[in-house]
């Protein structure tokens, strides 16, 4: 990471924690609350539009959503949806199983709980809820959590139902499956509190651990999401969708900070050169691309604008991987039906398209300093998105605009829509207030959970009692939930080093590069692997396969395993003759220096796991020093 002074740059961050509940029923209906494995049976196609929220206003983001004018397809399951999750009948009562867990997560975070409920309706048009709103209510605030930088406020804790999942986009129409839709979810909100980038990560990991505690969450991909509210001083809050994976997030608030640091620069630059903002005259230049090489222009309408000393701010970068032109032209593909623009700040060779940028400066007078910019294709959409580009650059000159932005993989972001403000919230008028009584919270109370921070505590402390392996090691076997698994290959007197090296290196490999499920094994695919490995059956470098088979059938004994691969124990005479014949078939290896590094690697391809790599490598310096 680079060296940022995240405290004299004045950062603020805040962390909303989606969590699924793992309850039997939906949040307003008695629906199994699960992605159903039946297909589903029935359509229902959809347009929704903007209302005005309690405050007599609509909701900018929602209007955003809803001028992009889509069409919305739900496909309904037999098991998991009926007519609240078309919106073709009022919710019925709040499921209380999810009430109460909702209720154990905010006494562990010592929130303060309103005596009555209120539930609310929360405008979403981006089709995700066929009623056009979410249904949240708030359930605790003003809680805590303490991390190892200091304590972070919880704001809020709330209850609200899951959205419906994404299955296909095609074309304007979007296609969502109502089976997610109404599972009950926990969201809980920070405080701006958090003040760097490690901090968010141990916040969001802390909060899922608590979640977690309580036993009664989803695991799995897609059942917890993190959404990271950051802003810098002199910039804006910007709130990122999406975060999926712990060990990004401290890579998204700083490529985020990055973001906002370069966009004030940036504008601070503009007011030194009197930049003034720009006016959507664009130019018809169709007849300079028309015989152009390039297929982004060629039989198009294209318009071209220049925008007076701006060279070079396009090709500016905002992150280490993303420059000043990805952000505009992200921001044109979301908000048009065009894929992006096209600029002279870019190397216009690759889009084949030098020569004509040429003909079109001498046609616009354009100056060194000038920076052009075109776009291509329908003659409405090329209108649309000339306005666009124009709207993006206009808004550098008031630093950081709010918005929301989409979490990348590569920990970067990109423009969603508009930040929603408060109009968007009105009450919900199909569900009565839920009154608390203090019965009910003296009986959560009564049976609060141990949290899992400090059961993984005691864990630790006694795998340390037991073998000799790292701290770090250990944080890894107790965080992967494999405690138990390695107490019991400790009382079977196996190798603790080889152990504790299977429990997260291999695993890990298998489930990263593999893409190997290995929550299907289970405690005695392990013993009986480390069994064969005793009885010399397989050797340390066979460990990684005999797991990955077992996964392909969890039934197989050993043997067949053994058996299916090939891996027999191969007697020394045998291994010495692959390693001669391997020598032989490599001579020049002997003058190399790595030369008995790389004939490490030929042998052990040959061998497949049947031999140890510390037999081998005897054998070959054996052999080479003949």
């Amino acid at each position: 990471m680079s060296e940022i002074d995240y405290s004299k740059i004045g950062l603020k961050c805040g962390i909303e924690i989606h969590q699924q509940l793992d309850t039997q029923h939906k949040l307003f209906c008695d629906c199994k609350a699960r992605l159903s494995p039946s297909k589903p049976d029935t359509e229902i196609i959809r347009k929704l539009r903007a209302v005005a929220g309690e405050l007599g206003e609509i909701d900018i983001a929602a209007l955003s959503e809803f001028l992009k004018g889509r069409e919305f397809v739900y496909r309904a399951y037999p098991d998991e949806t009926c007519l609240v999750e078309s919106d073709e009948e009022p919710p019925h009562s709040l499921n209380p199983e999810a009430l109460e867990i909702t209720l154990t997560i905010a006494l562990l975070l010592r929130c303060e709980i309103p005596e009555e409920i209120h539930v609310m309706r929360k405008t979403v048009l981006d089709g995700s809820n066929t009623s056009g709103f979410q249904r949240t209510a708030i359930v605790g605030v003003n809680g805590s959590l303490t991390t190892s930088f200091g304590k972070v406020g919880i704001t809020n804790l709330c209850i609200e139902e899951e959205a419906a999942q994404i299955l296909r986009r095609d074309g304007n129409q979007v296609i969502y499956g109502l089976d997610r839709l109404g599972i009950p979810l926990v969201e809980i909100g920070t405080s701006p509190d958090i003040r760097n980038p490690e901090q968010a990560r141990e916040v969001a990991e802390k909060l899922g651990m608590l979640a977690r505690s309580t036993g009664k969450v989803k695991r799995g991909i897609g059942t917890i999401r993190q959404d990271v509210n950051i802003s810098i001083a002199g910039g804006e809050r910007i709130e990122v969708k999406g975060a999926q994976e712990l060990r990004l997030l401290p890579k998204l608030v700083e490529n985020e900070v990055l973001r906002q640091k370069n966009l004030l620069e940036i504008r601070r630059e503009l007011k030194k050169i009197k930049f003034k903002p720009v006016k959507p005259r664009t130019v018809h230049v169709s007849h300079i691309f028309k015989g152009s090489k390039s297929k982004i222009t060629r039989n198009k309408t294209t318009h071209a604008i220049l925008i007076p000393g701006f060279a070079g701010f396009l090709k500016r970068k905002l992150t280490p991987d993303r420059t000043l032109g990805n952000e505009i032209a992200n921001y044109v593909r979301v908000k048009s039906e065009l894929k992006g623009i096209v600029h002279s700040d870019e190397d216009l060779k690759k889009y084949k398209l030098s020569k004509e940028f040429e003909t079109l400066r001498k046609r616009l007078k354009a100056d060194k300093g000038d920076t052009l910019i075109i776009a291509a294709g329908e003659k409405e959409a090329v209108r649309k998105t000339m306005n666009i580009v124009c709207e993006r650059i206009n808004q550098l000159t008031k630093g950081v605009p709010k918005e929301v932005r989409k979490a990348l993989e590569t920990g970067d972001t990109e423009y969603m829509r508009p930040l929603p403000g408060a109009a968007r919230l009105y009450p919900e008028t199909d569900i009565q207030p839920i009154k608390i009584s203090d019965k009910l919270l003296r009986d959560i109370r009564k049976n609060l959970p141990e949290l899992i921070e400090e059961k993984m505590k005691k864990e630790k402390m006694e795998i340390k009692r037991k073998a000799k392996i790292s701290d770090e090691i250990i944080d890894q076997i107790v965080k992967m939930g494999r405690k138990e698994t390695f107490d019991k290959l400790m009382k079977s007197g196996f190798d603790p080093k080889t152990v504790s090296t299977t429990l997260t290196s291999t695993l890990r490999y298998l489930e990263k590069k593999e893409k190997v499920n290995v929550k299907i094994l289970k405690d005695h695919h392990f013993i009986e692997t480390f069994n064969a490995l005793k009885e010399r059956k397989i050797s340390k470098e066979a460990i990684p396969e005999v797991l990955k088979t077992y996964t392909e059938n969890p039934k197989q004994t050993i043997d067949e395993v053994i058996k299916k691969l090939g891996m027999g124990a191969i007697s020394r005479d045998d291994l010495r003759l692959i390693v001669q014949k391997t020598i032989m078939e490599n001579p020049n290896l002997s003058k190399d220096p790595r030369g008995k590094k790389i004939m490490l690697g030929l042998v052990m391809q040959k061998v497949r796991g049947k031999a140890e790599a510390r037999k081998v490598i005897e054998l070959i310096e054996e052999e080479m020093e003949k």
